[in-house]
């Protein structure tokens, strides 16, 4: 009897580490995607939840849910529901960047560097477009960038560094453009575009983003 338990227990320890050596169960109806396409999917989800709900608001049970996915699944792509926010908002940085460089006619790194090539209004006009075409995204980051006004929020430190590179960034556009206070006009252009945004996503039948935000523009630039 005891070598069968034995050869029984030696079975189920073969069965464990052979488990334990595979990519957790991801699916639980559809086939098996490639490792980016499913990282892509999990951040798709996440974005969504996050705008509805904020950070403290969602959890990777319900990013599984909406994949279709086992919680273990998630975590494998992303360690945590931290990894996965961070996530969240550097895919987004990275396909702003992208679209922003493209409508200037400059390349990514030219945006954050030294070697400015366009004028405060410029750079404003391209962000406000981009972002009257996202409003879901647009909503996921005023929800989070007022979460993380707490130094205790995960995304704090993400949003302090960002808003001084934004920050250094209209400043050098304003000093392109020779006007005479460039980081007060780099102040006031975020503390305008934040403004508009918060009022169109509160009201968005009413407001529309780029009238406002042309008009501020034409009364303070030209």
């Amino acid at each position: 009897m005891p070598n069968q338990w034995t050869r029984v227990w030696k079975a189920m320890m073969v069965m464990v580490a052979a488990r334990s050596e595979k990519e957790p169960e991801e699916s639980l109806a559809h086939p098996r995607l490639g490792p980016a396409q499913r990282r892509e999917q999990i951040i798709d989800a996440a974005s969504q939840l996050i705008s509805r709900n904020g950070f403290w608001g969602f959890s990777v049970r319900q990013v599984a849910a909406q994949c279709d996915l086992t919680e273990p699944a998630v975590i494998y792509h992303f360690k945590n529901k931290v990894g996965l926010l961070i996530a969240v908002l550097e895919r987004r940085d990275r396909e702003d960047m992208a679209q922003y460089s493209h409508s200037l006619g400059v390349e990514p790194e030219q945006i954050w560097n030294g070697d400015v090539r366009f004028g405060i209004r410029d750079i404003c006009d391209v962000l406000m477009a981009r972002n009257a075409k996202q409003p879901e995204i647009v909503r996921l980051y005023t929800i989070l960038q007022g979460e993380s006004l707490s130094d205790h929020h995960p995304a704090y430190e993400y949003y302090q560094k960002r808003e001084r590179r934004v920050i250094a960034m209209l400043t050098r556009a304003a000093e392109h453009d020779g006007l005479e206070h460039p980081q007060q006009e780099a102040y006031l252009a975020l503390a305008m575009m934040d403004g508009v945004q918060l009022r169109w996503l509160r009201n968005p039948e009413d407001v529309d983003l780029m009238t406002l935000w042309r008009a501020y523009a034409d009364a303070r630039w030209w």
